[in-house]
């Protein structure tokens, strides 16, 4: 409607100021001509422009790390190793036992028994099944159930070892031919062995009973009976164990 509106109050402003012109009486005047210029209408009723939003920007979340845990089954079966240095396995629970083998650091010996005060532990040697010793608990690592461990009591010690010989100074048959002896006992304990000299051959010599103690795994030298004087003739000489255990070494020789 307002579009209507605006020519034609245009035309009838031109028509008035035509109608007030002068009459053409007067030819050498020009005509004056009045243009007016109607700006554009806004429909103020028309919708707005609409702003266009960009949309929203998405925020990634920085990745979550994933972390999956490993767990080390605890074994069931009692074992021990060396914590970190090689340890020794004795054959009885203390350092005055013989050290029979050894436990290398990595090395995993199952618990078979321990001592009364749980100081010590009795293992299978892992590499060799067949043995058994003990290891110290204050060098080593344990895991397992150690509730039923059973006390094992200490080894009796043995006698590991006896040498014997004899030292002959040869003067002449049916002269005074002095032989000197030697012997050693080795144990792998604690151990109190009773022993005698025996002389055996052409002259026959049985010597009094000796004890010899050890208090720990050792080599000790067997006190010599001294020097006998012996004619020529085949002998031999024999440190006789009387205990712990009943044995003999011999040692034959001959004067010359």
């Amino acid at each position: 409607m307002k579009k209507m509106i605006f020519p034609l109050l245009s035309f009838l402003l031109v028509v008035t100021l035509a109608c007030n012109l002068p009459s053409s009486s007067k030819p050498s005047e020009t005509p004056i001509v009045i243009t007016i210029v109607v700006p554009p209408t806004t429909d103020v009723n028309a919708p707005s422009p609409t702003a266009t939003t960009p949309p929203p920007t998405p925020t990634l979340a920085p990745p979550t790390a994933t972390f999956t845990a490993t767990l080390t089954p605890t074994p069931t079966i009692p074992i021990a190793w060396a914590k970190d240095v090689p340890v020794n396995c004795r054959y009885g629970p203390g350092t005055e036992w013989e050290v029979v083998a050894g436990l290398n650091v990595g090395d995993k010996a199952e618990i078979k028994g321990k001592n009364a005060s749980g100081t010590w532990w009795y293992v299978q040697h892992p590499a060799n099944p067949n043995l058994y010793c003990w290891v110290a608990a204050s060098v080593t690592t344990t895991a397992g159930n150690l509730a039923n461990i059973p006390v094992r009591a200490a080894p009796n010690a043995q006698i590991t070892n006896v040498t014997v010989d004899a030292d002959v100074n040869y003067n002449a048959c049916g002269g005074p031919n002095p032989v000197d002896f030697s012997g050693t006992i080795t144990t792998n304990g604690p151990l109190t062995v009773t022993y005698r000299w025996e002389i055996r051959g052409d002259r026959e010599f049985t010597l009094s009973n000796e004890t010899l103690n050890f208090d720990k795994a050792d080599t000790k030298n067997v006190p010599s009976p001294g020097a006998l004087h012996l004619d020529c003739g085949d002998y031999r000489v024999i440190i006789h164990i009387l205990s712990p255990t009943d044995s003999k070494t011999t040692k034959a020789f001959s004067i010359p």
